[in-house]
């Protein structure tokens, strides 16, 4: 993200605010989605047991943490805009990994086209979730492609455009409607719209061998851990903008509408695009 850009501190004001609440109801929900990148680049460390890996847009660091896990030889560095993210990332990291894993686990709050590597000192880039939030995902590729070694990888995951609608945030939305509160603009502009354009976009930034696939994110719900995960985290903007008698009908309406609905109306689906690539050797 760059720096200048008005949209990138309030993205990282936000997520500064919510870190804690993020880790605890949204992470887990993509975690598994995310971790599919480091299958993508198990090739790469394969041939590089001591591989460098950064995980751009890392939020907490759920792919840096899972690296150093994974491979006891590989560093990772996780970059992101929000310290708040990163600490709370660094708090987890200290609490699940070894000490040996975590010498080997660094944190940097940065932008992602303004990384501060030197061209051609990385092994693997990664990014799970965050380009969607870039105004442009090309800048942010290149200076992928810039950092990274000769015959380096680069594995990215984000939304894909078009996905069908949750039943439980559509009588969000209806709520919403009904009180009179105004949604904010998303900050999610940049999804990919097509797995061939996801593809296009990494050959423009200079990568060949260039793959895109299709995936989903698949989650369980239950009515308490929803609740807590929208009103804490996905939806906190509109809530902290109410006062709090809106803010108590506002929940009570919503449960009043989710309350009979059915387990498979909670499992929450997403379709999501992967694309991978090398820099030429």
């Amino acid at each position: 993200m760059s720096a200048t850009d008005g949209v990138v501190p309030e993205v990282a004001a936000t997520y500064d605010r919510a870190a804690p609440d993020y880790q605890r109801w949204w992470a887990p929900v993509i975690a598994p989605a995310a971790l599919r990148l480091l299958d993508l680049v198990a090739p790469l460390v394969a041939e590089r047991p001591g591989a460098t890996i950064v995980d751009v847009g890392a939020g907490t660091g759920t792919l840096a943490r899972a690296a150093v896990a994974r491979w006891p030889r590989v560093r990772a560095i996780a970059v992101d805009p929000s310290p708040g993210m990163l600490a709370v990332g660094r708090a987890e990291a200290a609490r699940s990994l070894s000490r040996a894993a975590n010498r080997r686990l660094d944190w940097e709050a940065g932008p992602a086209e303004q990384l501060r590597f030197e061209a051609a000192s990385v092994d693997v880039v990664v990014s799970s979730f965050a380009l969607q939030y870039l105004p442009s995902r090309v800048a942010a590729l290149r200076e992928a492609h810039r950092v990274m070694v000769p015959g380096g990888a680069v594995a990215v995951v984000t939304w894909l455009s078009g996905a069908a609608s949750f039943t439980p945030w559509r009588l969000f939305d209806e709520v919403l409607r009904e009180l009179g509160v105004e949604r904010p603009p998303s900050a999610e502009t940049g999804l990919f719209r097509s797995l061939p354009s996801a593809a296009a976009l990494a050959r423009r930034a200079g990568f060949h061998d260039v793959r895109a696939a299709a995936g989903v994110v698949d989650y369980q719900w239950t009515l308490d851990t929803l609740v807590h995960c929208t009103l804490e985290f996905e939806e906190r903007e509109v809530v902290d903008s109410l006062d709090p008698q809106s803010r108590g009908r506002l929940e009570r309406l919503w449960r009043r509408r989710i309350a009979s609905l059915a387990p498979a109306d909670l499992r929450y689906r997403d379709a999501v695009a992967y694309v991978s690539g090398r820099r030429p050797g």
